[in-house]
């Protein structure tokens, strides 16, 4: 993607190169000079720090702005890009010149959603989010990390990454032995089939239940699970019907958000080379138990006598100590997640592994980062809470390099904290959960409530079809728009508005942008052979906030933070809205003028509408 801004700010650093030589004769490159964004939009386009040119000058810096001043006002033609300067200590500010702009914008507007070459931005990313549970229906919780994190892979794409996502569901344990002692006892494959979650659930909830009366119980769901461990046919039958079904009841639900992974790799996959695969993707050549050999080889767990195996870190490291096998040889999310990262090194070699997941798997990722380096997997150790550090490549004791030796990767744990409802706490342990399709059911309700309290022309398909669009995204893009480092509450009137940084602000402005452009589309002409300018501020902050598009997805996927997409979008809302209500658009005589005017409406429309697809949001059509 051209980055335009880039370009526009290079053309005036080389109109304040020109004046410092013509004025001092002094050499300077591009990169000598910068410029910054004053804080106010009243003081200038861009800022010009010039007060070091008095130290290279020996002159005051008073004088050296008022010389350049002076120079710019005596020089004036048609080249000059820099109106308007003003001191306003340390910088000199400045417009930019509304002929040279308008020129620029006829010039490159066709670049503003323009991708680079894909050949230029090829390696593999590889996502690890959702983290979904087959026995636990998705709830308002999880507003949170599928959300986010397919935003951030949307980006990604858009730059043209390849990636590579996996939803790594939890679908093995002991909690498999409850399950499949339950189903055994109260049979039902009809409900097993309409929602597999919702059934397991149940069947969980009944089994604790029956358990607290009969103790035998328990004693039954172990012995279930180790038929499940040792390959029993029956067992591993009814384990691939759970996951399964479960995953595509799951489906359903996330869907509604567009949210869907490349793949449901399972927690089971890395128990047994030669398990069941659920769906296609790479076979597994390591699994835990080799991942513990490995490292009990490599010195870095140690085997007890009770056969517990367990990692210390160096002291510097201030990592506590973790076990990776428990006494009864089976084994936790560490070496589940050991294994994840060797198979992901193997089969794909990326350059990034993201993990998005909540604050409290902070510990164990920095754990499971720091194992998979000292055992030479990765040759990128990150630090927890600022990105990552580069580290050498690390070989064994032997000398010999893994197979994917010169892939420089980086982990990275892009967390978010906890979502609540107002005055009540929630906690699925207890079981008092608002299921996220409770939740965008109840929107769509309200949605269509305060559709007809505003209009009532609309037919039945139209409002079913506007009450999705604008509400469930309206929950969507409120949560989007959150830091995800803070905790959040949910509260219905904050995002069913159509005032302030909201969905509906944002989709009612892209609604009235498209119905003039429906109006007027004789008048776009060959824009390319206009000769006319800007007459308003209002149009260059528009034109500007839009060549600022490239750097905004840039830094939404360096920070992984979707909020700052958002914020984008909200700010160039409220630019077009300041110049829709400034500009007269429609009543323009001339049909040049109105022409631009007209192109800049549509590539607001373009890039506003880009921006919703990267937050997989749907535009209406009519609100």
């Amino acid at each position: 993607m051209y980055n335009l801004m880039n370009i526009l700010e290079q053309k005036l650093k080389e109109q304040f190169k020109n004046i410092v030589y013509k004025l001092y004769e002094l050499e300077l490159s591009i990169d000598d000079i910068s410029l910054e964004v004053p804080p106010k939009k009243e003081l200038g386009d861009f800022a010009f720090p010039c007060f070091w040119l008095s130290k290279a000058l020996k002159k005051s810096p008073a004088q050296i702005w008022q010389e350049i001043i002076d120079f710019v006002k005596s020089n004036y033609d048609e080249n000059t890009i820099i109106t308007d300067l003003e001191i306003a200590w340390p910088y000199l500010n400045f417009k930019i010149e509304k002929k040279f702009l308008s020129k620029f914008f006829i010039e490159t507007n066709q670049y503003i959603l323009d991708t680079i070459e894909k050949s230029n931005n090829s390696s593999n990313i590889f996502v690890d989010y959702i983290w979904t549970n087959v026995w636990k229906p998705l709830h308002i919780g999880h507003i949170c990390t599928p959300n986010v994190w397919q935003v951030i892979i949307n980006v990604y794409k858009k730059l043209w990454y390849n990636v590579i996502t996996d939803s790594h569901i939890w679908d093995w344990g002991i909690i498999f032995g409850k399950l499949i002692s339950a189903f055994k006892l109260w049979w039902d494959e009809d409900k097993l089939k309409v929602n597999a979650v919702d059934y397991l659930l149940e069947l969980y909830v009944k089994a604790t239940e029956e358990a607290e009366k009969h103790s035998h119980l328990d004693e039954e769901f172990r012995k279930e699970f180790k038929e499940l461990s040792i390959w029993n046919p029956e067992s591993i039958e009814l384990w691939k019907k759970f996951t399964r079904y479960s995953i595509d009841a799951m489906q359903i639900e996330l869907d509604r958000l567009h949210v869907r992974p490349d793949f449901d790799i399972g927690e089971s996959f890395y128990e047994w080379i030669g398990l069941p695969k659920m769906w296609n993707y790479p076979d597994l050549t390591y699994n835990m138990k080799d991942i513990v050999k490995e490292l009990v080889e490599k010195w870095i767990a140690t085997k007890n006598d009770d056969s517990s195996v367990w990692v210390s870190f160096f002291e510097e490291s201030k990592i506590p100590s973790c076990i990776l096998q428990k006494r009864d040889w089976t084994h936790g999310y560490l070496a589940s997640d050991l294994a994840a990262v060797k198979y992901r090194m193997q089969n794909w070699r990326p350059s990034k592994i993201l993990y998005f997941i909540d604050v409290r798997q902070q510990l164990h990722l920095k754990q499971v980062f720091e194992i998979s380096r000292l055992a030479w997997w990765t040759v990128c150790h990150p630090e927890l809470d600022s990105g990552s550090i580069n580290c050498k490549n690390h070989f064994d004791d032997s000398g010999s390099s893994p197979e994917w030796h010169g892939v420089k990767t980086e982990f990275f744990h892009a967390y978010n904290w906890f979502i609540s409802l107002k005055d009540w706490a929630m906690s699925s342990r207890k079981w008092n959960i608002i299921k996220l399709k409770d939740l965008l059911d109840e929107a769509e309700v309200r949605a269509k409530n305060i559709i007809l309290e505003k209009r009532n022309d609309f037919s039945d398909e139209e409002l079913n079809k506007l009450s999705k669009i604008i509400w469930i995204w309206a929950i969507k893009y409120w949560y989007l728009s959150k830091n995800r480092t803070l905790d959040v509450i949910f509260d219905w009137d904050e995002f069913m508005t159509f005032e302030g940084n909201s969905a509906p602000y944002i989709q009612y402005a892209y609604v009235r942008a498209k119905q003039i452009l429906v109006n007027n589309e004789k008048w776009i002409v060959n824009i390319d052979k206009l000769e006319v300018s800007f007459d308003y501020d209002e149009e260059i902050d528009l034109v500007k906030e839009l060549y600022n598009y490239k750097s905004i997805l840039e830094e939404t996927v360096n920070s992984c933070y979707p909020r700052i997409l958002c914020n984008y979008t909200y700010s160039l809302t409220k630019k077009f809205n300041s110049f829709y209500n400034k500009v007269h658009i429609l009543s323009e005589e001339n049909e040049e003028k109105k022409s631009l005017k007209l192109m800049l409406v549509s590539k607001f429309c373009e890039v506003l509408k880009d921006s919703f697809e990267l937050l997989w949001i749907d535009m209406p059509d009519r609100m």
